[in-house]
């Protein structure tokens, strides 16, 4: 009988317990979910910092590697009448620029969300095709004689921006 007396009391003060530390709990998870709150703002935050550095380092370096490419094509010709050695020097310089323009956009694809990666994936893999097909046709067209002069490669290159660039548009509203 003591027994069972007992139970009951310490069945029912283990529920009151129970329930003091479930309120508790919600409590402490009301302001943990402040406290979650927070700790999202600042990697939301630390993420857009992030971006906008990698942004910023892509947007020097593709800069940089411009610059550089415009020497190559217009420096011999402009500055230094044909020069070897000083034409050697530049196209190692637009190299080594267009190095690390590769790593910083390395870089800023490494640091989207998985999102954004997806997105920029599937413009990449259009762009690759497109440029691909175009590339293989344009070549071709002098030697079957459909066109008069020589296919020059910076074509490919403006198709392949515009492809990148209608492919973004286009997987970004697929996935937004």
């Amino acid at each position: 009988m003591l027994t069972s007396g007992f139970n009951k009391y310490a069945i029912r003060y283990l529920t009151i317990k129970r329930v003091s530390s479930a309120r508790l709990t919600l409590g402490k998870t009301k302001k943990g979910n402040d406290m979650n709150d927070i700790q999202t703002k600042k990697t939301n935050n630390s993420i857009a910092k992030k971006s906008k550095r990698n942004t910023k380092s892509l947007a020097i370096w593709t800069s940089a590697w411009l610059v550089s490419l415009a020497i190559v094509a217009f420096g011999p010709v402009l500055l230094w009448d044909y020069h070897q050695a000083i034409s050697l020097c530049t196209i190692g310089l637009n190299v080594i620029m267009g190095y690390k323009m590769i790593m910083a956009n390395k870089q800023h694809l490494e640091d989207l969300d998985e999102l954004q990666q997806r997105i920029h994936l599937v413009a990449m893999a259009m762009s690759l095709g497109v440029s691909i097909v175009f590339g293989a046709v344009y070549g071709l067209l002098e030697s079957i004689r459909l066109v008069e002069f020589q296919p020059d490669p910076s074509g490919v290159l403006f198709v392949m921006g515009i492809s990148y660039a209608v492919s973004m548009i286009l997987a970004h509203r697929k996935y937004s």
